[in-house]
C-alpha cells in the first residue's frame, strides 16, 4: 500500500528588500540592499578599460606612423641632399674639414619632390608642405593622413576619420 505523504520541503528564506522612501524625494524608493551593485561596478570599470586600451592603440600606432614619416623624409632628403653645386664647389672650394659641401637647389628641389612623390605612408600620399634649400642645407616639412589602427564608430566619429602626421628633416652633406 502507498502512503500519500505530505512532507513539508523546507523553505528558504528569501532575502528582504527594505525599502524607504526618501525624504526629500516622495517619489524616490531607496533601496537598502546591494546586491548586484558589484556587477554594476564591473561593467563600469570594463568600459573605462576598453575606452584607455583602444585610446593608448591609436596613440602608439600614430607614434609609429609618424617615425615611418620621418624615415620617409629623411630618405628623401638625405638624396636630395647629394646635388652637388659644381661650379661653387670648384671655385670657392671647402677649406676645412666639418665644413658643408654646397648643394645645387634646382637640382636637389627635384630629386626630393620626385622621391616623395614615389613614397606612401600606409597607402596615403606624403605631401610637401614646406621645402627650404638654402645652399648647403635642405629643411622640409612632409605630413601624411592615415586611417586610425581601431576602426571603432563611436571613437571615430569624436576624433574623426583620419589622422594627420607631420615630420620636419633637414640634412647637408658635410666634408670629412
Amino acid at each position: 500500500m502507498i502512503k500519500n505523504s505530505t512532507k513539508a520541503l523546507p523553505t528558504k528564506a528569501l532575502p528582504t528588500v527594505k525599502k524607504s522612501i526618501s525624504k526629500e524625494n516622495p517619489f524616490l524608493v531607496l533601496i537598502s540592499d546591494d546586491a548586484g551593485s558589484i556587477s554594476i561596478l564591473i561593467m563600469g570599470l570594463f568600459i573605462i578599460l576598453l575606452t584607455l586600451s583602444l585610446g593608448i592603440i591609436d596613440l602608439s600606432d600614430a607614434y609609429l606612423a609618424k617615425r615611418e614619416l620621418t624615415s620617409i623624409g629623411e630618405s628623401a632628403v638625405s638624396i636630395a641632399a647629394q646635388s652637388l653645386d659644381q661650379a661653387r664647389y670648384y671655385n670657392e672650394g671647402v677649406s676645412n674639414a666639418g665644413a658643408l659641401v654646397p648643394i645645387d637647389c634646382t637640382l636637389a628641389t627635384s630629386k626630393f619632390q620626385s622621391e616623395i612623390a614615389q613614397a606612401a605612408l600606409r597607402e596615403s600620399s606624403v605631401s610637401v608642405n614646406s621645402f627650404s634649400c638654402q645652399g648647403d642645407q635642405i629643411l622640409a616639412d612632409i605630413s601624411a593622413s592615415i586611417a586610425p589602427a581601431v576602426r571603432f564608430p563611436i571613437i571615430n566619429n569624436l576624433v574623426g576619420k583620419s589622422i594627420s602626421i607631420q615630420a620636419s628633416v633637414g640634412a647637408g652633406s658635410v666634408v670629412k
